[in-house]
């Protein structure tokens, strides 16, 4: 009898050890559908991994971590937890319209169709795996196609919060800002109650420059959810666009004060204290900023521009950041990624010019590219400076010595300190055509993209006010300043994505000359970005240059190896001013009366050329001064077509709750 008084009791204790054990999981659970209702999904996967750690089988938890990670856009992690939900719920065809959204995330859009289709074939009205086929065409660049599904799909759930804010998204992404607002106020009208509809609402009124209609459904979504504090971060945004950095301080404060990993809160933070003239208090903003999220590109740039406007040239801070900097630039050089080690320790030198491992580490890129002139020229620069150090100095002595002879030398030119004739182009930028996460951030960047330019000998970006209020605003200043061209610049960011496309115009008349997209995912996608774009920026210049010294037959011209030229190479030589840029593609264009003669390269040092020259025609009109380019026109080139803005909105869909 004991003994089975005793089987009784353990059998009981085992259970209600079970049923605590289940309960513990449920609850964990349950918090992380709260924490996933607010937007914490930091804290929703926490609760949703304690309950799956609680409950191994417990497949709802699973379902939740796939989600999260799937509004996250990490791709992987929500496909590996949908997986796990799959062999344990083999039947649920809510699931696998969950694994296709995370395919096309994942970019893997034929068998994201696939799951769509099996699940139509059994439903053929499901809305969810509908919705899931026009995001697929998105993904595909087929926007229009993806607008009449989700069109489709709000007939047959009108109550459906996702297709509303998708179409509406959609197509403020196309530019239809007519509909994007009829689906907005649709939205609004049936899901007043819905804190995300508010928010969204408000994010894309804020977006179009209505910002007291913003601020409005930015504060009930607030009302609706209290501990929801993307809506406080946009309202906080919102007081910055209205010239309120007390109250966006304020209200920013709440946000970091309860999460400080919150980098975009902690950014806008260190704005609204920029805005304040507060820059050591805009500094330490940044700084948190950068301690949660160091991958922050445009955070940084912004970090920089404050060390820049506010902070003296020897400052520690700054001395700090470039350091940053040359070490980020050493990781790619040690990967012989030598352009993109050449842009890190340019930024070096912009925020330290007087840097010793900056100057040596720019210069040795020129070294390794083949251009000792240039690497010598750079080191001399640490010398102007004062820097006392013995491989400096060994280094000038022995290429001293070992470029005597050069072409330069012999002419008597510094090579890298001549005035060469140089496109100049502004760059600038209108905030209501970008979409930034990083409000206010269109400046910064468009100075950052500035900078990226001028890598190229042939350019110079003259300092200015870089944001414009329209076309006409940047064609009226370039046109007004006498500059070559002038750039506007567009760009699209997300939290693992950036698009920016560059328009190129002729200031004389205002002509669209090129046009330039770059997209690209992953770390260090910004600086990525900007540079492929300065590169074809630089690409379309047909080579410029002047006739320097001439000596009866023989003279030298201010292009050399650097810019291209090669022993051998035809020039023509063209009356001084008489060189014009092409009105309607990019190139150079003159009148054949004002050809003088030809150049034809003998020598080449890095920037100066030497050759022979002969006159064209009776009288011997070729002096010094005259220019000389390549007689042969580099073929029109249309404008090439902007690439859609695909990857970007894809994310932003994707985010959107069901």
């Amino acid at each position: 009898m004991k003994m089975v008084i005793r089987a009784l009791f353990l059998a009981f204790i085992a259970a209600a050890g079970t049923a605590a054990f289940a309960g513990d999981a449920r609850g964990a659970y349950l918090e992380g559908l709260r924490a996933q209702g607010t937007e914490d999904y930091a804290l929703a996967i926490e609760k949703f991994k304690e309950a799956l750690s609680a409950n191994p089988a417990y497949v709802e938890p699973m379902i939740g971590l796939a989600q999260s990670f799937l509004l996250l856009g990490e791709y992987d992690e929500a496909a590996r937890f949908a997986a796990m939900a799959r062999v344990r719920d083999r039947n649920n065809l809510d699931l696998v319209v969950l694994d296709g959204r995370i395919r096309i995330g994942q970019g893997d859009t034929a068998s994201a169709r696939s799951l769509f289709g099996t699940v139509l074939t059994e439903q053929p009205n499901n809305v969810e795996a509908r919705m899931g086929m026009a995001e697929a065409d998105i993904a595909d660049g087929r926007a229009r196609t993806a607008l009449a599904g989700f069109a489709q799909s709000l007939k047959l759930a009108p109550e459906s919060t996702k297709a509303i804010l998708s179409l509406a998204q959609l197509s403020d992404e196309i530019g239809d800002q007519e509909s994007a607002g009829r689906y907005y106020e649709l939205a609004l009208k049936s899901h007043a109650s819905d804190a995300h509809v508010q928010l969204a609402a408000a994010a894309w009124l804020s977006r179009t420059g209505d910002y007291a209609s913003a601020e409005k459904h930015a504060q009930i979504a607030l009302t609706l959810a209290p501990e929801m504090d993307r809506a406080r971060t946009l309202l906080g945004e919102i007081y910055l666009q209205t010239n309120r950095p007390q109250d966006a301080t304020n209200m920013l404060q709440q946000v970091v004060s309860k999460n400080r990993d919150d980098p975009l809160a902690w950014y806008a933070l260190a704005i609204a204290y920029r805005r304040s003239a507060d820059a050591t208090k805009a500094l330490t903003s940044f700084a948190s900023g950068l301690d949660a999220r160091p991958e922050d590109e445009i955070a940084r740039v912004a970090q920089e521009a404050t060390a820049i406007e506010s902070l003296p040239m020897d400052d520690a801070q700054r001395r700090k950041m470039s350091a940053f900097h040359v070490a980020q630039g050493q990781a790619q050089e040690d990967r012989n990624f030598l352009e993109k080690a050449l842009a890190e320790y340019r930024r070096a030198l912009i925020l330290d010019p007087t840097s010793r491992d900056a100057r040596v580490a720019y210069a040795r890129i020129y070294r390794s590219q083949g251009f000792p002139g240039k690497y010598l020229s750079e080191l001399q620069v640490l010398a102007k400076l004062g820097v006392k150090d013995t491989f400096v100095q060994d280094e000038i002595e022995g290429l001293t010595s070992q470029l005597a002879d050069t072409i330069s030398r012999s002419w008597g030119y510094d090579q890298y300190n001549i005035e060469r004739r140089r496109y100049v182009m502004p760059v600038y930028t209108m905030p209501e055509r970008n979409r930034f996460l990083h409000t206010l951030a269109s400046e910064d960047v468009a100075r950052y993209f500035a900078s990226m330019l001028g890598r190229y000998d042939s350019i110079s970006v003259p300092d200015g006010r870089a944001v414009i209020s329209g076309f006409d605003d940047a064609f009226r200043q370039a046109r007004s300043a006498g500059t070559d061209y002038f750039i506007v610049l567009q760009a699209d960011e997300e939290e693992r994505s950036f698009q920016a496309a560059v328009d190129v115009f002729l200031s004389r008349t205002g002509a669209l000359i090129a046009s330039f997209s770059a997209f690209r995912t992953g770390n260090d996608r910004v600086r990525d970005s900007f540079q492929k774009l300065a590169e074809q920026v630089a690409g379309t210049l047909q080579p410029r240059g002047t006739l320097l010294v001439r000596r009866f037959n023989q003279g030298l011209v201010d292009e050399g190896a650097f810019q291209g030229l090669k022993k051998g190479d035809a020039l023509i030589v063209v009356r001084r001013g008489g060189v014009r840029l092409a009105a309607e593609k990019p190139g150079l264009t003159y009148d054949e009366r004002d050809v003088l003669g030809d150049f034809q390269v003998t020598g080449t040092d890095e920037g100066v050329s030497e050759g022979t020259v002969k006159i064209r025609g009776y009288f011997d009109y070729v002096n010094a001064g005259d220019m000389v380019i390549s007689p042969a026109k580099p073929a029109a080139k249309p404008p090439a077509t902007l690439a859609p803005r695909g990857g970007n909105i894809v994310t932003r869909l994707l985010r959107i709750g069901r």
